[in-house]
């Protein structure tokens, strides 16, 4: 694929039949599909099933099922599960399956696909940003449309598995006045996810992607990715984006001088706009008030607070509590199971949560996996160190406010880090067509 561009390239091998693709692609839909608001009350059952479709396909297309690197974490996990069931006398049937959906489901498709689901992902989310921008315009400009959504989301509700209207699979209606944007007098974009934090996420993801798979930041994938960013309104996309721009201007070949003051003006820049945002500082102010207020109370155990600030401190404190172990792998181990937390408190978000919840051991292993592997995909096209620095920064801030960490494209990144296996990069590159 010789001068591929970067609007157009392929994750498809050529000796793969149109059937092999349409099932990849059903894979990596499915990975997202799972996190949709319209199946929020059927995820384990969906996870579950998914799961034997994927070690089924893999079966039947020869990968390999297992190895001994693999064991190894699932018995380290499954151990872990054992210790807290028996610490906090939590036992369940999701005991059994948690390790399998979390880890060795990525892994799954890992051996599958290899580095190219990544590629089939950022394909998918630039997808579902070039369809559902258009419907967001729509919604915020043409209020018949608006209430022609807003109705639609009340009728398909019976007919979905989700929790609130919100939800009509392909797109995410804006369904009230917590995602309406008083100063701008807009909707925010939630795209086909839950809300427009989550949103924000995966559209951060693809444009990491394709920053490892062209060496750009700047092409046409990710200006449109960028734009579908800001429709978000996320106060947390809107930084991690700022910290991919200066990463950009950090690791580019300039004067010295011209460099440093380069970055100096962009940070000032930044810092300007962040505070003439009503939606920036104004609203990190208030939510750091407040969520840290109900930490320190803490509230959580009392009523369902949650939040970023929240969630990062409350993990934090349990952490101090559970260090070695964590606790609550399994919901019956949790504290919200024995009553001591109250059931919609919320403190998984993030690396911190992992920490909270698989104890410092796993914690280690699994930042340290996380980080090789994206350190591992910036050789495809040659991402300088300080980029991959800033955009592993960069990812794991966005992530610190959504529950999305051990979600199956953040572990299959992990993954990548932990099996440590530089001939699927070079396999990946060779495709892409970089290798030398």
């Amino acid at each position: 694929m010789k001068g591929f561009k970067d609007w157009t390239y392929s994750p498809h091998l050529p000796e793969e039949s149109k059937i092999q693709r349409s099932t990849n692609y059903f894979i990596v839909i499915f990975c997202i599909a799972i996190i949709s608001p319209f199946f929020s009350l059927l995820q384990k059952q969906m996870v579950l099933g998914f799961l034997a479709f994927v070690f089924f396909i893999g079966w039947r297309r020869g990968v390999r099922l297992f190895e001994y690197k693999i064991f190894l974490l699932i018995v380290f996990v499954y151990g872990l599960i054992f210790i807290q069931n028996l610490l906090y006398k939590g036992m369940s049937y999701s005991s059994l399956y948690i390790p399998l959906k979390i880890f060795y489901l990525p892994y799954l498709i890992y051996r599958m696909l290899g580095i190219r689901f990544l590629l089939y992902l950022q394909q998918i989310i630039l997808i579902i940003a070039f369809y559902t921008f258009p419907i967001w315009l729509l919604q915020c400009f043409v209020s018949s449309f608006d209430g022609l959504l807003q109705g639609l989301i009340v009728k398909v509700l019976p007919y979905s598995w989700g929790v609130v209207p919100r939800s009509l699979l392909f797109y995410t209606a804006a369904w009230g006045e917590g995602v309406f944007n008083q100063t701008l007098g807009i909707y925010r974009n939630s795209g086909a996810f839950h809300e427009p934090g989550a949103y924000g996420v995966f559209l951060v993801l693809a444009i990491v992607i394709n920053i490892y798979v062209t060496g750009k930041l700047y092409n046409k994938r990710n200006l449109f990715l960028m734009i579908a960013l800001l429709s978000t309104l996320s106060t947390t996309a809107y930084i991690v984006l700022f910290v991919l721009l200066l990463a950009d201007i950090i690791s580019r070949n300039l004067n010295p001088a011209v460099k440093v003051i380069s970055v100096l003006f962009f940070i000032y820049s930044g810092f300007q706009v962040y505070q003439s945002g009503d939606f920036l500082q104004e609203k990190v102010n208030n939510q750091f008030e407040d969520q840290i207020a109900a930490a320190e109370q803490n509230l959580g155990r009392k009523q369902g607070n949650s939040g970023r600030f929240y969630a990062f401190f409350t993990s934090i404190q349990l952490f101090t509590e559970h260090p070695l172990f964590g606790r609550g792998i399994a919901y019956s181990s949790s504290e919200k199971a024995s009553g001591e937390m109250h059931k919609e408190g919320s403190f998984t978000y993030g690396i911190t949560g992992v920490l909270a919840t698989y104890g410092l051991m796993f914690c280690g292993l699994f930042v340290i996996g996380f980080f090789r592997g994206f350190k591992m995909l910036s050789s495809i096209a040659g991402v300088p160190s300080i980029f991959v620095l800033f955009i592993f920064i960069g990812v794991n801030l966005s992530i610190l406010t959504q529950i999305f960490i051990l979600s199956i494209p953040f572990v299959f990144i992990f993954i990548v880090g932990y099996l440590k296996e530089d001939s699927e990069i070079i396999r990946f590159k060779k495709m892409l067509g970089h290798a030398d």
